[in-house]
């Protein structure tokens, strides 16, 4: 690799397209021991992860009715509510898509969880509709796996976080597996390395603890990730204390050789 990129990934400068180029073509342990020195220079032994401790609602009914009763109901459990993707928000279509928003807000949704970038023909009108009603979208994802080139991901995902600098969390990882083009393991966390080294304007890096589980997750902490998403606060305490949803993210962390902190 060329000194001068090494040299500006560990500063935290924003790299060219050519640099993009460049880590992308390292190889896997290179471009991984890079990504690790460089978060943990930021966040030393770190890694914060994330219960589903508030009501996070994830199926968007048909009907903006419905949504708002659904958001009312788990209003009425707890005072934090975070749902749906901003993408599935736009398909419905229920009109102005700010006064949807704000009637949302309005019902106690506290956050939308999630934008998918490859979801949105208009990505940044649709995070303006969401300030404007004021709701906060809290992650940046993608909903299958990217295509083109990384290159063009992170340049797409850089441009959205200079113009909506309150994301200040990405996960580079699909949601949605596909058959006819699986990834490997090795693409995966080449995946959150790139998008480490490349994002210094980004806080967090996540990583899906439900969807990806221990394994992948714990290896994708040392190529640059520093947050896991929905862990789960469903615990079977029947096998004992240690088996329960968050001992085994505490377990998986301390052996990776992080330290786990709630947020």
């Amino acid at each position: 690799m060329n000194a001068t990129t090494e040299q500006r990934c560990r500063a935290g400068e924003e790299l060219t397209a050519a640099e993009i180029d460049e880590l992308a073509s390292l190889d896997v342990l290179s471009l991984g021991m890079l990504a690790d020195e460089v978060r943990r220079a930021r966040f030393g032994d770190a890694v914060t992860y994330v219960r589903d401790a508030e009501t996070r609602l994830t199926t968007l009914p048909a009907a903006l009715d419905a949504a708002i009763a659904a958001v009312r109901g788990a209003r009425a459990k707890t005072p934090k509510v975070i749902g749906f993707s901003l993408a599935d928000l736009v398909d419905r279509q229920w009109g102005p898509l700010p006064d949807a928003l704000k009637q949302l807000k309005d019902a106690g949704l506290t956050a939308i969880a999630e934008a998918p970038i490859d979801r949105m023909v208009d990505l940044p009108g649709a995070l303006q509709a969401a300030e404007q009603s004021g709701l906060p979208v809290l992650c940046l994802s993608l909903q299958k796996p990217w295509t083109a080139s990384r290159r063009d991901y992170v340049l797409k995902v850089r441009s959205i976080i200079e113009q909506f600098p309150s994301i200040t969390t990405v996960a580079p990882l699909p949601r949605e597996q596909s058959i006819a083009v699986p990834t490997t393991g090795y693409d995966d966390v080449r995946a959150v390395a790139l998008a480490r080294l490349a994002l210094p304007a980004v806080k967090n890096i996540q990583v899906d603890w439900s969807q990806y589980g221990p394994k992948l997750a714990q290896v994708a902490l040392t190529f640059g990730a520093n947050d896991l998403d929905r862990v789960s606060t469903i615990d079977d305490e029947s096998l004992g204390r240690r088996r329960t949803s968050e001992e085994d993210v505490r377990r998986n962390v301390a052996a990776a050789g992080f330290r786990a902190v709630e947020r």
